[in-house]
């Protein structure tokens, strides 16, 4: 049971409620009579002076404290200015490349395997079917493994590897086997492999291991990287940081297809840009498409010195890899890129509503034809539009030299070209070496 009683003192209706067994409760509830002015309201208005005293207070000592932080702020950039290389205020590179260049030509004494001509990285003509994000990962997962490279004095390189062989053939960085005195792969199960060193190549940033198992071990399919356009979504799986973060799966976009990007001591190629988180042990793991196919082998993102950079990474496309490697698995070392003996503008002109050609143009003072070249004896001419290589359309200086990279020396190469108002095919026989 409970009993409610209605009591008035000083101005206010107090309602008191209780109950018995079994345990009193009892519940105040206080409200100011009709017309009746809160004590409280009622010293606040008779006082409006202190309050105003409080808040130019307090604003007084927000002013001093922001000084104080301003003058503080001052005083740490006039010491950093102070202690920084004189240098760096006019330095034109403001981004750097979050990667161990100075290990490129560390001596890589690693147990080697011989290589096998026979041995090939193919690439798959047919996407197949869209995967969702988990397909993708439990498609590619079992194949991607953990690169561990003992540099001596306690000191250890970790990277990442995919498998592109049942028998037990793996891709990698160069960067991460620079160096190295021995090397073990884990497997996504955590089962560890000694493996040898094939072969690798520091300016393309490529290279071939090999681990021995008793059974057939998963492997990844590569895809064809000229297929994928800017805004296609793409994965990475790897090993971010240290060997317990193994098997990290992050995704993000294509943001470029074609960045050419001129890196110290390696030669300038057309790269994937993406936005996929990459990390210190990404290096070297796959970049995976929507059809769980390998298009990219990551391998470094930019950083800048005086602020924050994200979602610019890097991934040598999986056309420019199957080259590599493939030289690599036959010769043991990547061989010589042809010379073409021709200079084009970096972007087309437009010849007519729906033809864009590249102009053959000398550039810098260097001839636009490159006398006794083989586009000189293949009669190319300044003045001369490229419309196409081997078929494929030229929209840029890019597309030329990705075209170019497709052959060896003693390759044939065929060139569409406008010449007044005409368009003729011509042969160029790659006979010369590009120098390093």
């Amino acid at each position: 049971m409970s009993e409610r009683r209605t009591l008035q003192t000083r101005g206010e209706v107090i309602e008191e409620y209780s109950r018995d067994f079994p345990a009193e409760i009892v519940e105040t509830y206080s409200r100011p009579l009709p017309g009746a002015i809160p004590e409280k309201a009622a010293v606040s208005a008779a006082k409006p002076r202190k309050k105003c005293r409080v808040l130019k207070g307090l604003l007084i000592l927000l002013a001093i404290a922001a000084a104080i932080v301003l003058l503080f702020g001052g005083i740490q950039w006039l010491l950093w200015q102070a202690q920084s290389p004189d240098d760096w205020q006019e330095e034109d590179d403001y981004y750097y490349y979050d990667r161990e260049q100075d290990a490129e030509e560390a001596p890589i004494t690693i147990p080697t395997a011989e290589p096998d001509a026979s041995v090939r990285l193919t690439l798959e003509t047919e996407p197949g079917y869209v995967l969702s994000a988990p397909e993708v990962y439990r498609k590619v997962h079992d194949a991607v493994v953990t690169v561990a490279v003992d540099l001596g004095d306690n000191r250890m390189s970790i990277g990442t590897g995919v498998l592109f062989r049942e028998d037990g053939y793996l891709l990698t960085n160069h960067h991460v086997v620079a160096g190295g005195k021995s090397c073990t792969v884990l497997l996504a199960g955590g089962r560890p492999y000694a493996a040898k060193y094939i072969a690798s190549d520091a300016g393309y940033d490529l290279a071939v291991l090999k681990i021995n198992a008793e059974e057939a071990l998963p492997f990844a399919e590569f895809g064809n990287s000229d297929a994928l356009s800017v805004g296609d979504p793409v994965y990475a799986i790897g090993t971010p940081l240290d060997i317990e973060m193994g098997g990290t799966f992050t995704d993000g976009i294509v943001s470029s297809v074609n960045r050419e990007i001129q890196l110290t001591s390696r030669t300038s190629m057309p790269l994937i840009q993406t936005n996929a988180a990459l990390n210190n042990g990404n290096s070297g793991g796959p970049l995976i498409d929507s059809y769980g196919q390998v298009v990219g082998i990551n391998f470094m993102k930019l950083y800048a010195r005086y602020s924050t950079v994200e979602g610019l990474g890097f991934a040598i496309p999986s056309v420019q890899a199957e080259r590599v490697v493939n030289d690599l698995l036959a010769y043991g070392a990547l061989q010589p890129e042809p010379v073409l003996g021709v200079s084009v503008r970096q972007i087309p002109t437009q010849l007519t509503d729906t033809l864009w050609g590249l102009e053959v143009w000398a550039d810098a003072g260097n001839a636009a034809v490159t006398p006794g070249g083989a586009a000189d004896r293949a009669g190319i001419q300044t003045g001369d539009y490229i419309l196409a290589v081997d078929g494929q359309e030229t929209l840029s200086s890019g597309d030329v030299l990705k075209a170019r990279w497709k052959h060896h020396v003693g390759d044939e190469m065929t060139l569409t070209i406008w010449r007044d108002g005409r368009i003729l095919d011509v042969t160029l026989e790659l006979t010369d070496a590009l120098e390093k």
